[in-house]
């Protein structure tokens, strides 16, 4: 009697083992949330008081480049109490507290996929404002690198059927199907998006090979380079006019890559003189040393009366999905 009673002790144990494994892959969720938001998880005093502004300063600062002050970031707030639910499918979610130790780490995908959540937790106030000082760079790559992901997958969903990428820059880019061919010349091929007020545009030039050097002299010659194509290929509305850099700001130079060639970004403030037309750009100087040339390709938006942050940020997308064919 014991012996069937030990038998069933097992078999119980391992159903149980079974039920209890199948029990921990739940189905992950898809995550939700505006391109460039994140939830915000702290309680209200502490978000009320500096540690919000540390985050705010760290996170919400103006993005670079553009005419109108618009932040980084998005930033909703809540307190641990009403995370729950639909709010931890957030894509980007930010928590901060007060802990009885000192916690700095990354979860991805946690509650939904595809997602991160940065945790910043100390034991008092002033510490978690220096950790919040010191860690936002990292987490911003990382919070970056996720949205031009989620950006490039919205995209797939329906792309741009086009040969011009291929067959005169032998580069794949993954434009999506609401832009059209708008104008193409022999090394110079634009998109163009309308949008409610305005267009946004991708143009790609193919340049002889500039080797890269220092950063001011680069920033000339991209200017210099940028205000000949405006010359040549986008006129103003007035005769005589053309889009050129906007001369007031210096605009923002950073080294980057694509498709693991070295690149120069650019992001600054387009005009055309003589005429009310201003908005941002942001361009990527590509140095293809297999093929001995470089590519420069520029996203630019006009779009009067509205915010950009989000039209640059697709631009940036569409040009980071770029990638050079080797060599036939």
């Amino acid at each position: 009697m014991m012996h069937n009673h030990h038998i069933l002790k097992i078999i119980l144990s391992i159903f149980l083992f079974f039920s209890c494994e199948r029990e921990s892959k739940p189905l992950i969720k898809k995550s939700n949330g505006n391109i460039n938001s994140i939830t915000v998880v702290i309680e209200n005093n502490l978000w009320n008081n500096d540690v919000g502004d540390a985050i705010r300063a760290g996170f919400a600062y103006p993005a670079e480049g553009l005419p109108q002050q618009e932040p980084l970031f998005d930033l909703k707030q809540m307190p641990p109490s009403v995370f729950s639910g639909f709010a931890r499918s957030s894509r980007t979610i930010l928590w901060v507290g007060l802990s009885e130790k000192v916690i700095i780490r990354t979860d991805t995908n946690r509650y939904a996929t595809p997602q991160t959540m940065a945790v910043l937790t100390a034991p008092e106030k002033e510490t978690l404002i220096e950790i919040i000082i010191s860690q936002s760079t990292q987490i911003i790559k990382k919070l970056k690198n996720q949205e031009i992901l989620e950006r490039q997958r919205r995209t797939k969903k329906s792309i741009l059927k086009q040969e011009e990428t291929r067959n005169i820059f032998r580069v794949e880019m993954e434009i999506p199907s609401a832009y059209s061919l708008f104008k193409k010349e022999k090394k110079t091929v634009w998109f163009q998006r309308e949008t409610q007020k305005g267009h946004l545009n991708i143009i790609i030039t193919e340049l002889e090979f500039l080797k890269s050097e220092d950063q001011k002299k680069t920033l000339q010659k991209i200017i210099r380079i940028r205000d000949s194509i405006g010359r040549k290929f986008i006129p103003g509305r007035l005769p005589g006019t053309h889009m050129k850099t906007e001369e007031a700001y210096t605009p923002y130079v950073f080294s980057t890559t694509i498709d693991n060639n070295e690149a120069t970004e650019t992001r600054g403030t387009w005009e055309v003189k003589g005429d009310f037309m201003a908005g941002p750009f942001i361009n990527f100087l590509i140095e293809d040393k297999k093929s001995k040339k470089t590519l420069m390709i520029e996203g630019f938006v006009f779009a009067p009366s509205t915010l950009k942050r989000d039209y640059i940020f697709e631009l940036e997308s569409i040009i980071r999905s770029t990638r050079i064919m080797p060599n036939p």
